[in-house]
């Protein structure tokens, strides 16, 4: 009781004349008190011009002078009449608030004499006196009541440091949806406890800081509410616009009709959105605009990184009145240049109309143009580069430009007479944890209340985002992936919350690539790897078990998530299985032995060759590598013979391989993070011949074989050490070869069998005539392959051709039929 009542006569009292004083200042801002009595006598609307009219004409000069006149006069008129009423405004402010001053001050005695009187009044009967007791009693109880729950409020303390005492709050309980995902509440007494604490963060898979940031966000959003219900503060009175703010500007009758005025309203997708983390390129913009010379602002940024949000916030501010004196009764408008162009037959008149907005926009003095991606409109067929530079030297002319980085220097850049009076401010790419605070206000928008979405979902979503959307920035791509979650959750489950299984499910069946946690098929397969590859590749151990080892590392996720999925070289004579295995790789891990993309290095040997494969400025066509690598950003990118690639190819997978990423011609950044990188190479077929004919150990060939690339600088250190394994395939063994052919035999066979509806049954000792007579060391299975196709394949087809063998017939084929 004690504390309450020196609150209430100290805090309290403070509070009071905070919120009279908020009122006087409200009153004497919205019908413009001052302003107006400065201006009094100032032109209503803008005097009439006669800019642009030639020679002197003596009756129109005095028209002129006539209405401008006029309409000052009336102008004067109607200004004072507003700001009559503000006085009285004003005057009813200090009334009113002196009244519940004296109130507040002597609360005990009004709450006392009131009761008191009306008591005393009612026993000689109900009347006048009684009435007014009441109504006093009344009062006093509502100042009272007031008073007390400002206290109690006041006694909260908002801070993260006190979290057992939010968890009394009511809106914690969103904290507990959203961070528990079996949508179970936690219990306050688990935040008092460390060790129950911890054990409840492990089990929602959450560390004890995105808890926290939980709580931050759940409580910002509830403060912002309850902040939007005090309309006695500043800043929400503020938000009224005050009477007459464009009196002093002058019309914009032509321009409005290709314009959108955000400052006016903003019915766009951006209405709501929340600027996070560019609040500073927002002040940026401020202070450029009100410079005297270099008034413009070039804003340049990828689209997506939040430029359409700055300037929408931009807006805001000024409807708001949260920009200060220097944008009072500012303009912000949005200028529709394609309306313009569809609406002109020719670039004179687009000309002449852009001439008469700019001018009026000139003329009133408070308009800032907004103009979408400038760039567009700086070369034929339309051209608004003549009509921009007559006015980008006025201070009362200021536009806003968006681009792109590339379309600003390939284009603006070179434009002295646009750069001169203009000012660049970079946008940069938000971060993942600024796209998350992004992605979670896009939620509570859809959730209106309710928790529908776990922050293990949003964690992932913005992961996921991060590690397989190439083709745009943050935030765009995070609230792109967030519109597929919710329409693959609304259309496949429907029930529920999305929690971070169903994220992963909903991005896994978007891209094809297993994600999140393992299945148990997926667990078998992934377990068996080896089998599953040596069904097509024969032999090759060590190669194979390193591959499954790598790609059992990437699927859980331990692998670098800033590096290709799994880089290998792999090194060996041809025909030894490297160019198969690489096709089984993409067929077990992709689905499909399609999912790769193939570059025969041996092409690319000339300098020429780097602009053919990440594209030339000079020609404008983009390399065929990033095109292919856009088209297919999950795939197994399989380099042949890389050790004939021009020198600076290799340097520019020494990047690719280190980073994750390759710079295109035209300063684009094209992802490889979600490919699988194999390199193949002949290199050091001597040495491998000399070895083997020394019957060497594989690990010694692969040594040597090593040495010899970096002595001879086939391959540099820094380009091996950057692949995650060099792979060496050896030669294969007499047993080895027997299984090749019953191998390619079989997979012929089955050709046949769906190409000719043919059975061929190839009779004993056919294989060991193969394997004698086919196999080559220095070529491998190819060689193989190339003797059942000549051989073999030949007599089927003439056979074929000659009738004795026909379609649905079974054929035996043995050793005397090779010729």
């Amino acid at each position: 009781m004690i504390n309450f009542i020196l609150w209430h006569y100290s805090k309290g009292i403070k509070n009071l004349f905070q919120i009279w004083e908020n009122y006087f200042i409200f009153s004497w801002n919205y019908f413009s008190i001052g302003r107006f009595a400065k201006t009094l006598l100032s032109p209503w609307r803008r005097d009439v011009s006669r800019v642009g009219q030639r020679g002197f004409h003596p009756v129109l000069f005095f028209q002129i002078i006539l209405e401008n006149t006029v309409t000052r006069f009336l102008g004067a008129i109607v200004k004072s009449g507003v700001m009559f009423f503000g006085i009285i405004m004003e005057l009813g402010v200090f009334i009113f608030g002196f009244l519940i001053f004296i109130l507040w001050l002597f609360l005990p005695l009004f709450l006392l004499g009131s009761s008191a009187g009306a008591f005393f009044y009612f026993q000689s009967g109900f009347g006048v006196g009684t009435l007014l007791c009441f109504i006093s009693f009344i009062l006093s109880a509502w100042v009272l009541a007031i008073s007390i729950f400002a206290w109690f409020e006041s006694k909260k303390n908002y801070s993260l440091s006190n979290i057992p005492g939010l968890a009394r709050e009511g809106w914690f309980e969103k904290v507990w949806n959203r961070t528990g995902e079996d949508g179970v509440s936690g219990e306050e007494k688990i935040l008092l406890n460390k060790p129950a604490f911890e054990k409840y963060l492990l089990s929602v898979d959450m560390k004890e800081e995105e808890f926290l940031r939980v709580v931050q966000w759940e409580m910002n959003s509830y403060l912002e509410k309850k902040k939007a219900r005090q309309f006695w503060g500043m800043e929400k009175l503020s938000e009224h616009a005050p009477i007459g703010r464009y009196w002093s500007y002058s019309y914009t009758v032509h321009l409005d009709q290709y314009a959108i005025d955000l400052s006016d309203g903003d019915y766009s997708e951006y209405r709501n959105a929340k600027l996070v983390g560019k609040q500073d390129d927002v002040e940026e913009i401020k202070r450029m605009l009100l410079r005297g010379e270099q008034n413009n602002v070039i804003l340049i940024g990828e689209p997506g990184v939040g430029r359409d949000t700055i300037i929408h916030s931009l807006a805001r501010e000024i409807r708001n009145n949260a920009s200060g004196t220097a944008f009072e009764g500012e303009r912000i408008l949005e200028l529709d240049i394609k309306a313009i162009i569809a609406g002109s037959s020719s670039q004179n008149e687009i000309d002449q109309l852009l001439g008469k907005l700019f001018g009026e926009a000139a003329y009133a003095g408070n308009i800032t143009l907004i103009i979408r991606n400038i760039h567009e409109y700086f070369s034929a067929p339309y051209d608004i580069l003549g009509a921009l530079s007559q006015y980008l030297s006025l201070p009362s002319f200021r536009i806003i430009g968006t681009t792109t980085s590339s379309d600003f220097h390939s284009i603006i850049e070179k434009k002295s007479n646009i750069m001169k009076y203009c000012g660049t401010i970079i946008v940069s790419e938000m971060s993942a944890d600024e796209s998350m605070q992004v992605v979670y206000r896009k939620i509570k928008g859809i959730e209106r209340g309710q928790v529908f979405f776990t922050y293990q979902a949003i964690r992932e979503l913005v992961n996921l985002a991060e590690r397989y959307i190439s083709d745009a920035p943050f935030p765009e791509k995070a609230l792109d992936l967030l519109e597929e979650i919710i329409l693959y959750w609304s259309t496949s489950i429907g029930e529920g919350r999305i929690t971070k299984a169903v994220v992963s499910e909903a991005v896994s069946k978007k891209i094809k690539v297993p994600l999140g946690e393992v299945t148990s098929g997926e667990s078998e397969k992934l377990l068996n790897l080896e089998q599953i590859l040596h069904k097509r590749i024969i032999g090759q151990e060590t190669a194979i078990r390193e591959i499954a080892e790598t790609m059992r590392r990437a699927r859980i996720g331990m692998s670098e998530k800033n590096k290709p999925i799994g880089s290998f070289l792999f090194l060996g004579s041809t025909g030894v299985g490297k160019t198969e295995s690489a096709k089984a790789l993409a067929e077990a891990y992709f689905g499909d032995e399609n999912r790769m993309i193939r570059l025969d290095m041996s092409e690319y040997q000339t300098s020429e060759s780097i602009d053919r494969l990440i594209g030339s400025q000079v020609t404008g066509r983009e390399g065929y590598l990033v095109t292919k690598v856009k088209e297919n950003p999950y795939a197994l990118l399989l380099l042949d013979e890389i050790e004939k690639a021009f020198p600076d190819i290799l340097n520019l997978f020494l990047q690719v391989l280190d980073e994750g990423h390759l710079t295109d011609a035209f300063g684009k950044k094209i992802n490889f993070r979600n490919l699988i990188i194999i390199a193949t190479s002949n290199a050091g077929a001597e040495v491998i011949k000399e070895a083997l004919d020394k019957k060497l150990e594989a690990k010694l060939i692969q040594k040597k074989l090593v040495d010899y690339v970096i002595k001879e600088n086939i391959f540099r250190p820094e380009l091996l050490n950057r692949f995650e394994g060099v792979i060496f395939f050896h030669a294969l063994s007499q047993a080895d070869i027997y299984k090749v052919v019953q191998m390619l035999l079989d997979k012929y066979t089955t050709n046949l069998k769906q190409q000719e509806n043919i059975e061929i049954n190839f009779q004993e000792g056919l294989i060991e005539k193969v394997a004698t007579e086919a196999y080559d060391p220095v070529f491998g299975a190819r060689a193989i392959n190339r003797y059942i196709q000549d051989k073999i394949g030949d007599v089927i087809v003439k056979k074929i051709i000659s009738g004795e063998i026909k379609k649905g017939e079974k054929f035996d084929f043995s050793v005397s039929n090779i010729d």
